[in-house]
């Protein structure tokens, strides 16, 4: 049952999204090394398993909420607005200064308060977070990403 009191099983739609997700990312699996390879091959199968058990989970015991308040919807639209140009200028910008910008923003608009002083520290953790996946994904494991225009 998807809806009950104006509330929606969201257990059936996170278990949809995963499953769709993992067979979208299956299908977008491109020239990896070997070792490149593991990582992506393993978060797809983890994300096609939950995704399983969470459909299994709304049959059986399920969770009905309303899916955003109106304050929400607008944040979460920007956010996947953010992370559809991530998609289109990943391969024309790079990696590196892409996922910089469109993590530190979404982290920025996700915020409860907004001002100059959580803008700095949203861009200091997009930042961290890009150079520590960059370096291990790039150096340690091979993965050839994304270049562009710049690194």
């Amino acid at each position: 049952m998807l809806k009950k009191d104006g509330a929606i099983n969201t257990d059936i739609i996170g278990g949809a999204v995963m499953i769709l997700s993992s067979l979208f990312f299956y299908s977008q699996i491109g020239n990896f090394t070997n070792f490149g390879l593991i990582f992506p091959r393993a978060i797809i199968v983890i994300l096609l398993i939950l995704g399983f058990g969470l459909l299994l989970k709304a049959k059986f015991n399920p969770h009905y909420a309303e899916m955003f308040a109106m304050e929400e919807r607008s944040k979460m639209l920007l956010v996947a607005a953010l992370g559809l140009a991530w998609v289109l200028l990943l391969n024309r910008i790079g990696f590196a200064v892409t996922s910089f910008f469109s993590l530190s923003l979404a982290i920025f608009i996700l915020e409860e308060e907004r001002n100059i002083k959580t803008l700095i520290k949203d861009f200091l953790i997009g930042g961290i977070e890009v150079a520590f996946f960059y370096m291990i994904f790039s150096r340690l494991l091979l993965v050839p990403l994304p270049q562009g225009i710049f690194f």
